[in-house]
C-alpha cells in the first residue's frame, strides 16, 4: 500500500515539475528576505537585546562617590572666634546577594535567545509573505497570458471566417460575432495584464533587494523533492521556540523577584577632616533597605506573568500544529487537483481541435464552436489556478518544516 501511495504522489506531481532554474534561486530569495524592512527591524532588535543582556549581567550596582566641604566657625568667649576648613569623602557600592547574579546572567542569555527566535519568526513570516506575493504575481501573469492566447485565437478564427465569407462559404454575421468576441477577450487580456503589473509592483515594494525576472516562471522543484516534502512530518516553529523562551524568561524573572524580596546591602567607607585637621575620622558604613509590600507585589506579579506565558506557549504549540497540518493537507489536495485539472484541459483542447476541423469543413456550427471555447477558457483558467495553488502550498509547507529559504547570514 505504501508503494502505491508513493507512486500515486509521483504521478500527481509529475506534470507540476518545471526546469530547475525556473524560479529565482533560493540564495537570492534568502538575501532579499534578509534585506526586507520587516526582517531588518527584527535584526536591529537583536542589537537591543545584546545591550539589554549586558545591562542585566552588570546590574545597577555602580560605585557611588560622595563628598562635602565647608567652613566651620566656632564662637568661643575665652579664645574668640575661630574658623576651620572641613571636608569629607566617601565611596559606597551595593552588593548583589548570592543567587541574584546567576539569575541575572540567565535572564541576559534568555533575552538574546528570545530576540533570536523573534528574528527567525520574522524571517519565516517574511518568507510566507514572499510566497503569497510571488504566487499572486504568478497567478495574475498566467491569467494574463492565457487571456492573451484566447484573444489571439479568437482573432485568427475571425480572420479565417472572413476568408470563408469572401469565398461565399460563410455569412458576414459570423465574422461580426467572432470579431466582437475577440475584442472583448482582448479587453479582458489588457485588464489581466494590468493586474499582473500591479502584483509585480507589490512584490517589488515588499522585497526591494530582489531582482525580479521579466516573468514569474514556475517553481522548479523536481519530483523527488516534492515527494519528500509531502512525506515529511516534522516541522520547525520559531513562534513555539519564542513562546518557550518567553516562559523561561518569565519563570526566571519570577525567581529573581522572589530573591529581590531580600534587599541588597550597600557598603561604604568615609573619610572626614574636621576642625582644620585637628580631628580626622575613617568610618565604614552599611545600609540595608527594608523590603515592603512593593517587593512582595512585584514577586506576585512576576509569578502571574509566568502562568500566562505557559498558557501562551501551549497556544503557540497548538497553532503551529494546526498550521502545519493545514499546510500539508493543502499540498496533498493541490497535487491531486493539479493532476485532474491538467487532464481536463487536455480533454478540452482535444475537443476544441476536433471542432475547429469540423467547423472548417462546415460540419459544426458557430454556436458549438464558441461554447467549446468557453469550456476551454474555464478549464485553462482552472489549470492556472490549481498550478499556482500547488506552488503556493508546496512553498508554504517547505517554509513551515524549515527546508526553504535558510538564512545566509548566521546570527551571533
Amino acid at each position: 500500500m505504501r508503494k502505491l501511495i508513493i507512486l500515486t504522489n509521483a504521478f500527481m506531481i509529475a506534470a507540476f515539475s518545471a526546469p530547475a532554474d525556473a524560479m529565482p534561486p533560493e540564495t537570492l530569495i534568502a538575501e532579499a528576505v534578509d534585506a526586507s524592512p520587516m526582517v531588518m527591524a527584527a535584526k536591529a532588535d537583536l542589537d537591543r537585546a545584546r545591550a539589554t543582556a549586558k545591562r542585566l549581567r552588570v546590574g545597577d550596582y555602580e560605585v557611588i562617590v560622595s563628598g562635602s566641604g565647608g567652613r566651620r566657625t566656632v564662637d568661643d568667649p575665652a579664645m574668640g572666634d575661630s574658623e576651620y576648613t572641613e571636608w569629607s569623602a566617601g565611596l559606597s557600592r551595593t552588593v548583589r546577594l548570592p543567587g541574584k547574579r546567576g539569575a541575572d546572567r540567565e535572564l541576559a542569555s534568555l533575552e538574546i535567545e528570545k530576540a533570536d527566535a523573534a528574528y527567525e519568526r520574522a524571517r519565516r513570516n517574511a518568507l510566507l509573505e514572499f510566497v503569497s506575493l510571488w504566487t499572486d504575481w504568478r497567478a495574475a501573469d498566467e491569467a494574463s497570458r492565457a487571456a492573451r492566447r484566447l484573444a489571439d485565437d479568437a482573432r485568427q478564427l475571425a480572420g479565417a471566417e472572413e476568408k470563408a465569407v469572401e469565398l461565399g462559404a460563410s455569412r458576414r454575421i459570423y465574422v461580426d460575432q467572432l470579431r466582437a468576441e475577440a475584442g472583448l477577450l482582448g479587453l479582458e487580456a489588457d485588464r489581466k495584464a494590468n493586474e499582473a503589473e500591479n502584483a509585480k509592483a507589490n512584490l517589488a515594494a515588499a522585497f526591494p533587494a530582489l531582482v525580479l525576472p521579466a516573468t514569474p516562471d514556475a517553481l522548479g522543484w523536481d519530483t523527488t523533492r516534492i515527494t519528500a516534502l509531502l512525506d515529511a512530518n516534522g516541522f520547525e516553529s520559531a513562534a513555539v521556540r519564542e513562546a518557550q523562551l518567553a516562559l523561561d524568561q518569565m519563570q526566571t524573572t519570577a525567581k529573581r523577584a522572589r530573591l529581590d524580596r531580600l534587599p541588597d546591602p550597600t557598603f561604604g567607607v568615609q573619610v572626614a577632616n574636621e576642625f582644620g585637621g585637628n580631628e580626622t575620622s575613617l568610618m565604614a558604613t552599611v545600609s540595608i533597605p527594608l523590603g515592603g509590600r512593593a517587593r512582595r507585589a512585584a514577586a506576585a506579579e512576576a509569578g502571574s506573568q509566568a502562568v500566562a506565558a505557559a498558557a501562551r506557549l501551549r497556544a503557540a504549540e497548538l497553532d503551529a500544529e494546526r498550521r502545519f497540518g493545514q499546510a500539508k493537507r493543502a499540498a496533498e489536495i493541490a497535487a491531486r487537483n493539479l493532476s485532474n485539472a491538467e487532464a481536463s484541459v487536455r480533454t478540452a483542447r482535444d475537443a476544441m481541435d476536433r471542432l475547429k476541423k469540423g467547423y472548417a469543413m462546415g460540419a459544426v456550427n458557430l454556436g458549438d464552436l464558441t461554447a467549446t471555447r468557453r469550456t476551454l477558457t474555464m478549464t485553462e483558467q482552472a489549470l492556472v489556478d490549481y498550478r499556482v495553488a500547488a506552488e503556493r502550498a508546496y512553498l508554504t509547507l517547505a517554509i513551515l518544516n524549515g527546508s526553504f529559504g535558510k538564512s545566509l547570514t548566521p546570527i551571533d
